[in-house]
């Protein structure tokens, strides 16, 4: 939609004159509120408006004439000019934009957002044009705690913008998101994949909708086992009615920081629109081939790197006269006459070609036969797109026909060019002058006299110098056409435009003084991108009016807010516009509003201005600008200019940040038993409250709005500036400190915006005196429990050591009289003495398990990489004779590698194994060892089929010397499970038993895992 008034295709500002357009785009440039500036080619400023003035705090004359890099630093003036350079290499004037800090005259640095403009004339670069917008300090506020708030909010709102599609995993491999283009491209519904395994999700639906499944559910779950990056790996989606058939490339990459750690990105690009452009491409080199074959009224060929003859067409044959077969591999130049080659002419024109993409050339050239025929010549370098040159295409046609007519009518030329009245010279092939008019003698400042006879070259030496009016001359002498040439020529001090009209016996040369007109042109051409910049600004809305409120002219980005068309507004009154609502009486205030402020301003007023509005489709928003009067030399208001932006987001995000700041303060009031504070980059307290306040000697008003060291006492402010400052740089610290009788930890943490950027920092005070107090007596407990453990340990090894003796002794003795005396006893007797040995026995049984329970810590080995599957074989040996005894069924699962004493492990799956073989009940044991990874930890169990636990009696059991049965049921010490039970938690594990009685029991052993760290 044009936003011009008057035609389409006409200047900015329609039929006015040129000194109106430029007044109104002074008045314009005056007027926005934004700082506008122009620079030339040099980078120097050579107009400012009184926004640059304003906001550097220099005068108009310290700017002008000065170099950019008086208010930008070193590196921003380079960024600017790589830019520059960058999109005038690839002819790209689109605006572009920066983000940089502008130095103040007092010294100070201000932040901008910078739109450069390129102003280009005829190609040629000759300067820029910028409006620079200022992010003050209060505005930057804004925007970075704006930020903070948005970093609150998911990252889906960005992800979901963009024109891919998206899918965040978790360290399981779970989709934590999918965003909307997921669905698109699959025919998914995304709410339905948030909590699945990827991988699941990947081999039950996304492979079904590709037509190569195998491949892309083998490179999609590979990358996860390894870990690997995945980028351009294409894939076809087949369509099926819900979903439209299209290309994608997949890439993806672990997630190395932030809350999805360990996790992976995928996207999926759209590269359909690529691969259809390829194979259009084709299509396209075919027709193109066919079509070169087809056209006879041009000779069409391709030339290798060094001119020689690689394609012939249909036209060449005619045109030239060779047939395919004897011209192919020749050199090209061969077509080019001898005065030609002998010139260099074949070489000069590929050199050219290859430098500047292409050349056009006209002369004679020759045929097969050896005739000659006048050829209109284009050479173009071939490039492969990484810009390797592949050779040249030659196209060339037969003009000789227009050369003959060109000719008839040159002495016509003449006489024309004789009866003109501007400057006009002749010379002949030696370019010596043979005719002169008076106007020629005065651009010239020589009289007819002095030039006639004298050579070109001899009167004006430094034109030798200069490439453009050298080879037109030349190249108008050399090839009988018409050439020209416009410069800026320095010694006559004017820019001079020249025809050149060549002839058999030399030049013919009109030619003008265009300075005056050219600068008008170039300067309303400069008006015309100048204003253009600023009226198409797509953050600014413009209107210009009539001192009466008749709008004249409405840019593009206001038309965008109501459903007209600009034809539907200019010449209207601008209070009856649409966007001052429908015409009902809530749109009635805002009328008359807008017919006040436009009176106000037809009198001379800035009238600044702000309105809730609404577009025709129901969406409120608001505007803030100002009507600015637009006066003339006189002083009259010849027009106004209305601009605006919408401020509807700036209003919602401080709505946003002060109910952000009122959460903020109520958490912070309510900070249960410590103190919360918000310090800025001056290391000033934002905020302070929390219920620990009522614990310190000062009130939250006696911190706010102070520096740290004018906050608290030397001491304090010592101990609390690293972790102060290491927040600021990103680091989150903690400090221990005593203040007013109570010990405090406090927690500083930076505060991040949404780019990542520290903006602020917080502290957390927690009053930990109880807690310490608690822990030095929990300390000084262990301590004494400790010691204790290790006087017990020392009376259990004593013990039992010590016992052994007077055990060996009477258990001796018992057997001397068992085999002497046993004849000489009666049955009681006997019995007697079978009980006491019996005793004796099982005292030695219960020492030797109290030593091995004392011993656990003591006399155990270093704790290393242990394999179960080992410690499993040498139990089973030791037990084999039993297994075989109680006919049992053992079957041991994959066990694996933990970190352990093997043979204290060994002593565990010993007593476990023998008890579920104990406690079979009547049926043979059945008996099954498996393990699982739990995390860093591997789960070994043991579960039978025997007599089971009571739930009462599962934890007693593993107390020392406690038993469940009698010994005549089931013989044993007590102490077993107990060992077991101190073995695994030396070994930093743990030991639990689940079972019902007559349902059998599970002894689950939880062991570190020997590849955790």
């Amino acid at each position: 939609m044009s936003t011009r008034a008057g035609t389409d295709e006409g200047a900015f500002w329609g039929d006015v004159t040129d000194d109106v357009a430029l007044e109104r785009y002074r008045t314009l440039v005056n007027t926005i509120d934004d700082a506008i500036y122009q620079l030339d080619t040099d980078g120097c400023f050579v107009a400012v408006n009184d926004g640059i003035v304003e906001a550097t705090g220099y005068a108009r004359e310290d700017l002008l004439g000065e170099h950019v890099s008086l208010v930008l630093a070193a590196d921003d003036v380079a960024r600017v000019e790589r830019e520059i350079a960058t999109r005038i290499a690839a002819d790209d004037d689109e605006i572009a934009t920066f983000e940089l800090a502008v130095r103040t005259a007092d010294g100070d640095a201000i932040p901008f957002e910078l739109r450069v403009n390129l102003l280009l004339e005829d190609g040629e670069f000759r300067g820029t044009i910028g409006v620079a917008r200022d992010r003050s300090e209060k505005r930057r506020r804004q925007d970075t705690l704006a930020s903070a708030i948005a970093s609150y909010e998911s990252i889906t709102s960005v992800i979901d913008g963009a024109d891919i599609g998206a899918i965040v995993l978790n360290e399981q491999c779970e989709i934590e998101w999918a965003d909307e283009s997921v669905e698109e491209y699959f025919g998914l519904d995304r709410a339905s994949l948030i909590g699945r395994d990827n991988r699941t999700v990947v081999d039950d639906v996304l492979k079904h909708r590709v037509d190569d499944p195998g491949c892309f559910a083998a490179t999609v779950l590979s990358s996860y086992d390894d870990e690997r990056y995945v980028d351009g790996f294409e894939c076809r989606i087949t369509g099926d009615g819900d979903h439209e058939d299209r290309w994608l490339s997949y890439q993806s990459k672990p997630i190395e920081s932030g809350e999805f750690a360990g996790g992976r990105v995928e996207f999926y690009y759209d590269i359909t629109d690529q691969k259809e452009s390829k194979g259009a491409l084709r299509q396209s080199e075919a027709a193109f081939r066919s079509l070169v074959d087809a056209v006879e009224e041009y000779a069409i060929f391709r030339l290798d790197t060094d001119g020689h003859v690689v394609s012939w067409n249909e036209g060449a044959r005619q045109i030239k006269g060779y047939e395919r077969g004897e011209i192919l591999g020749d050199h090209f130049s061969q077509f080019y006459t001898d005065a030609d080659r002998a010139a260099g002419v074949p070489a000069r024109n590929l050199e050219r070609a290859l430098e500047n993409g292409s050349v056009e050339d006209e002369g004679w050239r020759v045929r097969a036969d050896g005739t000659r025929f006048w050829a209109n010549v284009t050479i173009t370098a071939v490039r492969d797109d990484d810009g390797t040159h592949r050779g040249y295409l030659k196209v060339t046609r037969d003009m000789t026909d227009r050369w003959e007519r060109e000719r008839e009518l040159e002495s016509e030329l003449q006489r024309i060019l004789g009866r003109i009245s501007d400057a006009f010279y002749a010379v002949d092939d030696e370019f010596r002058f043979t005719h002169v008019n008076d106007r020629a003698a005065e651009l010239l400042e020589r009289s007819e006299e002095e030039l006639l006879g004298e050579r070109l070259w001899d009167v004006f030496p430094d034109l030798n110098e200069i490439d453009e009016v050298w080879d037109a001359f030349h190249t108008a002498l050399e090839s009988q056409e018409p050439t020209s040439y416009e410069l800026y020529y320095d010694a006559l001090d004017f820019r001079v435009e020249a025809n050149l009209y060549p002839s058999e016996t030399g030049i013919s040369v009109y030619f003008q003084d265009v300075t005056e007109r050219r600068e008008r042109e170039r300067e309303l051409e400069r008006t015309e991108r100048r204003f253009e910049a600023i009226f198409e600004d797509p953050n600014i809305l413009v209107g210009l009016l009539e001192p009466d409120g008749t709008v004249i002219d409405v840019n593009g980005t206001a038309m965008e807010y109501v459903d007209a068309e600009l034809t539907d507004v200019i010449g209207e009154q601008f209070c009856e516009t649409p966007w001052w609502g429908d015409g009902s009486s809530e749109s009635a205030g805002v009328r008359d509003d807008i017919r006040e402020w436009t009176e106000r301003a037809a009198a001379g007023e800035y009238v600044n201005f702000e309105a809730d509005l609404t577009r025709p489709d129901g969406e409120r928003y608001t505007l803030n600008g100002v009507f600015r009067p637009v006066t003339n030399d006189d002083g009259d208001v010849v027009s106004i200019v209305v601009s605006d932006r919408d401020i509807t987001e700036r209003k919602k995000r401080e709505r946003e940040l002060e109910e952000s700041e009122q959460r903020y303060r109520t958490l912070a009031e309510n900070f249960p038993n410590g103190v919360v504070t918000l310090f800025d980059h001056d290391l000033e307290y934002t905020l302070a409250a929390g219920q620990g306040f009522e614990k310190i000697p000062v009130d939250p008003a006696d911190i706010e709005g102070k520096h740290y060291t004018n906050a608290w006492p030397q001491e304090i402010s010592d101990a609390l500036e690293p972790a102060l400052r290491g927040a600021l740089e990103g680091e989150q610290g903690a400090v221990e400190l005593e203040y007013a009788g109570r010990e405090w930890a406090i927690y500083a943490v930076p505060i991040t915006d949404t780019r990542g950027d520290v903006f602020a920092g917080v502290t957390m005070a927690h009053d930990i005196t109880e807690r310490k107090e608690y822990q030095r007596k929990l300390e000084e407990t262990v301590e004494r429990l400790e010691e204790s453990n290790k006087r017990l340990e020392g009376f259990a090894y004593a013990a039992s050591h010590d016992l052994q003796e007077p055990l060996r002794m009477v258990s001796s003795y018992l057997q001397l009289i068992e085999g002497r005396y046993a004849d000489a006893l009666d049955s009681d007797g006997r019995e007697f003495l079978e009980y006491a040995v019996d005793g004796a026995e099982r005292m030695r049984d219960m020492i030797d398990g109290l030593l091995a329970y004392s011993r656990v810590e003591t006399q155990g080995e270093p704790l290393e990489p242990v394999a179960l599957e080992t410690v499993f074989d040498d139990v089973l040996e030791d037990l084999q004779l039993r297994l075989e005894e109680t006919d049992a069924a053992l079957e041991v699962g994959e066990l694996p590698r933990v970190e352990g004493d093997a043979s204290q492990l060994r002593q565990v799956f010993q007593n476990l194994l023998s008890n579920a073989l104990e406690y079979s009940g009547d049926e043979p044991p059945r008996v099954r060892v498996d393990a699982e990874r739990r995390g860093e930890d591997w789960v070994v169990s043991v579960h039978d089929e025997g007599i089971g636990i009571e739930p009462d009696d599962q934890d007693r059991i593993f107390e020392v010397f406690e038993r469940l049965h009698g010994r005549e049921a089931h013989a044993g010490t007590g102490i077993g499970l107990a060992l077991c039970q101190r073995i695994v938690e030396r070994h930093g594990g743990e030991i639990r038993v689940d079972s019902e009685p007559g349902e059998g029991a599970t002894f689950s052993v939880v062991l570190p895992a020997a590849d955790a760290e």
